[in-house]
């Protein structure tokens, strides 16, 4: 089955359609994607947003108003039958697949969405678009400017809006951040997060380099705090990098991605490997420190968009090539510079260390 090319007609009334995003990889890519249902919103405010979501991802976006229905994608050929049923009873005017890789899912939901029109990037399963907008090179342009083609057949201009990532806290995450500051000492906008996890083992820096960087950093800030975040596997490995120093805070287990953004939100520089804690500090303006594996030097590297970051970047499978040293003074260089805000989301305090 393939879709017909077709050109959308010059009177579709864009703030009375229906969209329905296709994002069913990645929290990152979810993340990444918030620009695009902003930049919509505000042009259309009328139009209604709907985003297909997976089991890994919803959460998200649990809290965003922008957002109408979260649909869940689980794989089970039962449950993505009922998917498909009711996404087809919403007779949404597009479908737009946000991938800038081939998806069978995101295939499969374009061809049989039932949308008037689909529209997708430039790449191997363009066929199953109506509408097909160019892929921007993979190497020198950001996945957000990227994405943000798409919305170009809406009659919007991406490089004439401020795009931004977006993340919403929910009051309750916003009271147990609040709160687990205070009972540490720790003050908000005063304090050095540090988070040990990624998504794949090779992106673990090592305990011996977590706590040669914690002690430059006590060295040079006596007066701060220093907040080592991570997912509860990697817990035993926060004990042992905390382990003898002052001030050095081991974060509790969060049991939502809401609790883990909230503590993110009330630190002055982020350290993290992992590209997902990387766009909550670009939704917060929280400068990061990232520390990347890029094997592949064709595809540019998920770097934080549009906020003060240092990026160290190791070029083979392992993160201890890049030395504590490096890192310290990567966040020296951060704490250096003010914090900016941006008035729609979550503030954090702007103390300088």
């Amino acid at each position: 089955m393939t879709r017909h090319r077709r050109a959308l007609p010059h009177d579709v009334d864009f703030n009375s359609c229906k969209f329905l995003f296709v994002r069913q990889d990645r929290i990152g890519d979810v993340l990444i994607s918030t620009p695009l249902f902003e930049v919509l919103k505000k042009t259309y405010p009328d139009a209604v947003v709907d985003v297909l979501l997976s089991p890994k991802n919803s959460f998200v976006l649990a809290n965003d108003p922008l957002v109408r229905t979260r649909w869940i994608y689980d794989k089970g050929i039962r449950s993505s039958w009922k998917l498909i049923q009711a996404i087809r009873s919403e007779h949404y005017d597009f479908v737009i697949d946000l991938t800038d890789n081939p998806s069978a899912t995101s295939t499969i939901i374009c061809l049989l969405s039932g949308a008037r029109w689909t529209v997708g990037l430039e790449k191997e399963n363009a066929y199953a678009y109506d509408v097909v907008v160019p892929l921007l090179s993979r190497k020198d342009t950001h996945i957000v400017d990227r994405i943000a083609q798409l919305l170009v057949p809406f009659g919007i201009d991406p490089s004439r809006e401020q795009l931004q990532v977006r993340y919403i806290l929910s009051e309750q995450a916003l009271s147990f951040s609040n709160r687990i500051f205070k009972e540490s000492g720790m003050l908000p906008g005063k304090v050095i997060g540090i988070n040990i996890s990624a998504g794949h083992e090779v992106r673990f820096w090592g305990v011996d380099n977590f706590r040669k960087l914690v002690r430059l950093l006590r060295e040079k800030y006596p007066n701060s705090s220093i907040l080592v975040l991570s997912k509860p596997a990697h817990r035993k490995y926060g004990e042992e990098i905390a382990k003898g120093f002052e001030r050095v805070f081991l974060s509790p287990t969060t049991h939502s991605f809401d609790d883990f953004a909230a503590l993110i939100r009330n630190v002055a520089v982020l350290v993290t490997p992992d590209t997902s804690a990387v766009h909550l500090a670009s939704a917060f303006e929280i400068p990061s420190v990232v520390l990347y594996v890029q094997s592949n030097k064709d595809l540019r590297i998920w770097d934080p968009y549009k906020s003060r970051s240092e990026v160290l970047i190791a070029d083979v499978d392992d993160l201890r090539v890049i030395t504590p040293e490096d890192v310290f003074r990567a966040t020296q260089r951060l704490l250096k510079l003010p914090r900016r805000t941006h008035p729609h989301k979550s503030k954090a305090v702007a103390a300088r260390l």
